[in-house]
């Protein structure tokens, strides 16, 4: 069995979150690991671009918006890093809502 990660970080001007499942985490019940990465399959993360945007925009993004990085390995060794600023794929908010369930945290985004 491969170690996991779940791992996402979002900054912006004044704010930002972090999630991540390490050595402290072990408090978190197995049925609630599991449970997640069922909805991360669910959510078509496996299948998210590598960067977004992924267009090329017309215009350049502002300098104060929203940057965020996401690292995931599941226990069969599926990996998924991905990122971007100021654009997200769908799903993007209820994978918030699952990470805030896991781990018991109320980050709204």
């Amino acid at each position: 069995m491969k170690e996991e990660v779940i791992e996402l970080e979002a900054i912006w001007y004044g704010g930002g979150f972090h999630f991540c499942l390490d050595e402290n985490s072990s408090k978190i019940e197995n049925y609630k690991i599991v449970n997640f990465w069922k909805k991360v399959d669910e959510f078509g993360v496996w299948k998210w671009h590598k960067k977004y945007p992924y267009w090329k925009q017309k215009y350049e993004p502002l300098l104060d918006g929203c940057d965020w990085k996401l690292k995931l390995r599941d226990r069969d060794g599926r990996a998924k890093y991905c990122s971007g600023y100021e654009s997200f794929p769908r799903k993007f908010k209820d994978l918030i809502k699952e990470l805030n369930t896991l781990f018991g945290s109320k980050i709204e985004f």
